[in-house]
């Protein structure tokens, strides 16, 4: 259930930006520094926050603005970019295609 978020993703350095084809914030956008900081709301932004620094140690902060997604990372990630790219995408699934 729900659908896939296509994204387009640009990396320079130790940053990742993700355009997202969905909003998951308001135009002011969003920091968060760490899990804690982002479990204080439950806005879609946070949850997706929350949910990408459980995945890594390797995030420094994460800025959400309207449907764009910007991963300041501690170190250049790569190819290991892909994972985030999968997390984003599967992010509003609420289960796979399990036959029952």
């Amino acid at each position: 259930m729900g659908q896939k978020i296509e994204l387009k993703t640009t990396q320079f350095g130790k940053n990742v930006i993700f355009d997202l084809n969905r909003s998951l914030s308001g135009q002011d956008g969003e920091t968060y520094h760490n899990i804690a900081h982002a479990s204080l709301t439950n806005e879609i932004s946070a949850q997706l926050a929350m949910k990408l620094f459980q995945f890594s140690n390797d995030i420094e902060n994460i800025f959400v603005q309207s449907n764009v997604v910007t991963i300041n990372f501690t170190k250049n990630m790569g190819t290991a970019v892909t994972e985030f790219e999968k997390l984003i995408e599967d992010f509003f699934l609420f289960y796979g295609d399990e036959e029952e």
